[in-house]
């Protein structure tokens, strides 16, 4: 079972994976990378990842517009190594890229892809989905009224009926997905004030 690993698309621009896999952050052992067959893996991925200490395993795939296929393989990866550190989503095939990103929402794995524009990497944690999913319509009714007011804690708490520190997890979710900010010392003199991130806004 290899220890940390990742898994890739590869298509002919390999830039995206090596400032991935060059990275102190997203360092990992072996990379899986799901190529068409009789496709040859770019010479420059393969040195340089060497010369890092990464081992590249070829996953030959026939037809990268078939989910199904490309699915079953990445579930044939994982229940041989385990699940994946991150799985890369900068580029490939539409079909192939859900197949992807389906899979590492059930594999709890971050998504990453490079940024070309910004240069820099997107780190996205697929797992807080499951979280808001759990209380989705109260999660909407908190949005509503803080888009009324402004509210407290203590404020959101009392009008929910629950405790404050039932309500303080849900609005540590809504945090996490820049839903809304908050401001102020977290004092009683000074209570944080939750208000709604543009983002937010455009919820309602």
């Amino acid at each position: 079972m290899v220890e940390r690993y990742a898994i890739s698309l590869f298509d002919s621009d390999s830039l995206s994976l090596l400032k991935i896999i060059s990275e102190k952050d997203t360092r990992v052992e072996t990379v899986f990378i799901l190529t068409r067959e009789n496709r040859r893996i770019e010479e420059e991925l393969i040195v340089f990842s060497r010369e890092l200490g990464i081992r590249i395993e070829v996953v030959p795939i026939y037809d990268f517009n078939n989910f199904y296929e490309v699915y079953l393989m990445l579930e044939k990866i994982c229940e041989t190594n385990g699940f994946p550190s991150w799985i890369n989503i900068a580029s490939g095939h539409g079909m192939a890229l859900s197949a992807l990103a389906l899979h590492a929402y059930f594999k709890d794995a971050p998504l990453i892809l490079f940024d070309k524009e910004r240069n820099e990497i997107i780190r996205t944690d697929v797992n807080r989905l499951k979280k808001i999913k759990i209380y989705s319509n109260r999660y909407f009714e908190i949005i509503a009224l803080i888009s009324k007011k402004n509210q407290t804690n203590l404020e959101l708490a009392g009008h929910f009926k629950i405790s404050v520190s039932s309500m303080s997890r849900r609005l540590k979710h809504l945090e996490l997905l820049n839903i809304v900010i908050r401001k102020g010392m977290g004092t009683v003199n000074v209570p944080y004030v939750y208000q709604l991130t543009e983002f937010g806004k455009k919820l309602l």
